[in-house]
This record gives C-alpha cells, sequence and structure tokens, in this order.
C-alpha cells in the first residue's frame, strides 16, 4: 500500500451524522482562498485557484489514489511559494478545523475524531514545510502499530515506563490486541495505576522500533481483568534516559535559599537528584546560567543545613511563576546523605503508588 494512502486514513474517518462532505469541501476551498488572498498581493484568479485546490481536497479526504507530492508540487509552483507554504495551510487549516469542531455541537464523542484529526494536520503541514524529509511521520502510527503486531505475534512484550513523583515505574508488558489506532496491553498494576495518575504511558524503544514513544492510556475490562487501551502516540526524538540519577519530589515543597553573588533567591524544592535540583518560586530573578551559586539544603533532605556548591542550568515559566534547574556538585559526604534522602523518598513513593491500586 502506498504511504499516502496509509497516512489518509485519518483524513478519510471525519463522518458522523451532522458531517456534510459536500459543504465541507466549499469550507475547504474558502478557507484555502481567504489564506492565500490574505498573504499573496496579486493572487491567481479564483477560478483556477480553485482547479488546483480541488484535486488536494480530493486527495486528502475522498480519493487514495491521487498523488499528494504532484498535487503539492502544482501548489508550490502556481500558488503559494515555499517560504509561505506553512503559514497558508496553517492559517487553512484553523479555519477548517474549527468548522468540523462546530459539526459535532449538540452531540457527545466528537472529541474522539477531533484529536486524531488535529494530529493528522500538523504532521501534513510539517510535511509540506519540509521540515521532514520523508513522509516517515505520516505512517508513524501504522508502523508503530504494525511493529507491536509483530512483536504480539511472537509473543515478545515490550518495556513501558512511567513517573510517579519523579521515580521511573518500569516493567514489562504482554501486547493482547491490536488494531488501525489502538494497542491493547496487559500491564503490572503499579504500572497500570502510574500510568493512569499520569494519564499516559512511554513505549521504550527496541528492536521492532527506533525511537521511545509516548501513548495516551484508557483503562478498559475485558472478561474481568483490568487492561490498558494505548491511542494516540507521539514518538520521542530523543532518548528517555538522558538523565542518569533518580530525580524524587520531596514529601513537601521545602523552603529552600540559595545564594548568588548578587542576590538572595528564596525559593521552593520542586524535585532533586544526586546532581541536580530544580527549585520554583513566584518571582523572577535575573540570575545567568553557569555562575556559581551556595544552595542551602534544609536539614529535611540532608539531616543537617547543609550548604552545597551549583550552578543554573536554565529557568523556565511554571504555573504563575518560574522554575530554576540547578546544576550542583556535592562533597563525597553530602553525597551520602543525598543518597540516603533519595532512596528512602523513593521507598515512599513506590509504597504511595501500591496504595493507589484499587
Amino acid at each position: 500500500m502506498p504511504t499516502s494512502k496509509v497516512f489518509l486514513e485519518v483524513f478519510k474517518s471525519l463522518s458522523h451524522p451532522n458531517f456534510d462532505l459536500k459543504s465541507f469541501r466549499l469550507i475547504f476551498i474558502k478557507a484555502a482562498w481567504k489564506a492565500y488572498t490574505d498573504i499573496d498581493q496579486n493572487p491567481i484568479s479564483q477560478s483556477r485557484f480553485q482547479n488546483i485546490f480541488i484535486p488536494l481536497f480530493d486527495a486528502l479526504f475522498v480519493n487514495t489514489n491521487q498523488d499528494i507530492k504532484n498535487i503539492l508540487n502544482d501548489i508550490r509552483e502556481h500558488v503559494v511559494e515555499q517560504s509561505k507554504i506553512e503559514r497558508f495551510f496553517s492559517d487553512t487549516f484553523y479555519i477548517v478545523l474549527n468548522h468540523y469542531i462546530k459539526s459535532f455541537y449538540g452531540t457527545v464523542g466528537g472529541w474522539e475524531k477531533i484529536s486524531p484529526f488535529a494530529s493528522a494536520i500538523e504532521r501534513f503541514i510539517a510535511y509540506t514545510a519540509q521540515r521532514l524529509e520523508d513522509e516517515s511521520l505520516f505512517i508513524f502510527e501504522d508502523a508503530l502499530i504494525n511493529a507491536l503486531e509483530m512483536l504480539r505475534q511472537n509473543s515478545d512484550t515490550i518495556t513501558v515506563l512511567n513517573t510517579y513523583y519523579g521515580v521511573p515505574i518500569q516493567y514489562p508488558a504482554q501486547i493482547l490486541h491490536t488494531d488501525k489506532q489502538s494497542v491493547i496491553i496487559r500491564p503490572h498494576p503499579l504500572q497500570e495505576t502510574a500510568a493512569l495518575l499520569q494519564n499516559g504511558i512511554y513505549l521504550l524503544k527496541n528492536d521492532q522500533f527506533m525511537y521511545d514513544v509516548y501513548a495516551s492510556v484508557n483503562p478498559i475490562t475485558l472478561q474481568g481483568e483490568r487492561l490498558l487501551e494505548l491511542s494516540r502516540f507521539d514518538q520521542l526524538q530523543t532518548s528517555l534516559f538522558h538523565r542518569q540519577n533518580i530525580r524524587v519530589h520531596p514529601h513537601q515543597p521545602y523552603k529552600f535559599t540559595i545564594i548568588h553573588p548578587s542576590l538572595t533567591l528564596e525559593t521552593h524544592t520542586y524535585d532533586i537528584s544526586i546532581g541536580g535540583i530544580a527549585v520554583t518560586s513566584k518571582n523572577f530573578y535575573p540570575i545567568s546560567p553557569f555562575v556559581d551559586v551556595v544552595l542551602q539544603f534544609p536539614l529535611e533532605i540532608m539531616g543537617q543545613n547543609s550548604e552545597v556548591q551549583g550552578q543554573l542550568v536554565f529557568k523556565s515559566a511554571y504555573e504563575g511563576g518560574y522554575k530554576y534547574h540547578f546544576k550542583i556538585t556535592p562533597t563525597v559526604q553530602q553525597e551520602a546523605e543525598l543518597s540516603k534522602y533519595i532512596s528512602r523518598r523513593e521507598q515512599e513513593i513506590i509504597k504511595k503508588l501500591r496504595e493507589e491500586i484499587i
């Protein structure tokens, strides 16, 4: 099957009782014309424009036999230059998606179609903007599910991962069933609980797929057994294992003081590892990365008040305030105390997760 056929199945599964394909075609052409005339001061005639874009609509939403690549090449050559193509299709699909969402008004269950459509639009725009070398992202879900089906047929398991208060929860899971858009797995009870609390799960790369993958989860029961249905898969371009140390969330956000050469930061702990700590504050502190600071650890973490050397790595927005991420260089004794705290906190978190199992 050509790759475009696999991808376009997403666009061709939009039908529902209130959906009218003919009016949707008109909306698509009008949206594209508006987006085009907004960015081009010397547009081609509207009739010529329609002659070019009706085949695109048919290729996306009706007929898989049409060649998307050739149609897009015609658009780039005769209508929208490559530098404007991403904005053009973004504006077009903002209008189209808005119309499609409105068509569900007064019904239930629409998000099951809206979410995959929005994801497919994003991938299509990325391809038209040539931010992808080929159509591989278009067929990602199909290729992934095929790989998982092969593992199922071979009775192989997959390794899945969640984090719970910073602690990695990682067990093998058995693949029970696959279809075009979802996969059913039998996870470890701790994994199931962590995944539901996190509203998702990570599938770790293996011989069948080369990237870690994030999936949404839905709890289901089959023949009295609790299972997880996975859908809406997203591949991660970087490995989940770029951190060498476990990071745990403290029992509570302890007050945390950081001494900078020019000011003092009053913050609260977010998470901590042997090699780093993240803290939060409602205040914005104008400090630069990689400047030496002194981090004053509270006795709840170190057993006594201790000063640890460190450097700011980066800062980010967080819940109406800011999060500051520091690399730390503890002494041998400080590292030993931190290790004890992290190990103890990890056990507390695992115990709490077990208590969540019902």
